[in-house]
């Protein structure tokens, strides 16, 4: 992250991923909200993928996906591990800012997962074809109330009334704008809740 920005720097994340490597859990707001889709026309993004973990199963559904992430440590552990799950050929790896990447063309389907950008939904919207979809999911500002785990920076928490605004403002169709709560396991062993903000959201 460049001076004046929230979170953590390019080297925290490589040490990050390369420490912890690759996992396959799919984050369930996300599962529901691409399982109804049919791969399409200019395939999926995955922006600021991390290791990939969606990536990789949209690739094993069938979509052309593009990762984007700026951590080289974090899209090393996504290739491997994509090419050792059987869906290499499917997936692009792109080191790159994602507060300023754009794709080169329209595509079908824009995953945000767990990080918070400027002018999130208002950029997105504008990369998706006809008939695209955008899911974001990350934790909601709720979460440092009355959830578990997550930053403590509201700036990287996610406000489901302005998610919802900045879809409808950028054209797109609101499927879903809401606070889900979700189990998660605990360092201890038992489980806690963690308050998500979840934006599915169309173009016409």
């Amino acid at each position: 992250m460049s001076a004046g920005q929230p979170g953590h720097d390019v080297a925290w994340w490589d040490a990050k991923h390369r420490d912890r490597g690759a996992h396959d859990d799919v984050d369930p707001s996300v599962r529901s909200a691409c399982l109804p889709l049919v791969p399409g026309a200019g395939g999926a993004v995955d922006l600021a993928c991390g290791t990939g973990r969606h990536a990789r199963w949209l690739a094993a559904r069938g979509w052309d996906v593009t990762g984007v992430d700026s951590s080289p440590g974090g899209l090393e552990v996504a290739a491997l591990a994509a090419d050792g799950r059987g869906v290499a050929a499917r997936c692009r790896w792109e080191v790159a800012d994602a507060r300023t990447w754009e794709p080169p063309a329209p595509v079908g389907l824009v995953v945000v997962a767990f990080v918070a950008l400027p002018r999130l939904v208002e950029r997105t919207a504008g990369w998706l074809g006809p008939g695209g979809r955008l899911v974001v999911v990350g934790h909601a500002h709720a979460n440092a109330v009355r959830g578990v785990g997550g930053p403590g920076d509201p700036r990287l928490l996610h406000d489901v009334a302005a998610l919802h605004d900045g879809a409808r403002a950028a054209g797109l169709v609101v499927r879903l704008a809401a606070e889900v709560e979700r189990p998660v396991r605990w360092d201890d062993g038992g489980r806690r809740t963690q308050v998500d903000a979840v934006l599915v959201a169309d173009a016409p």
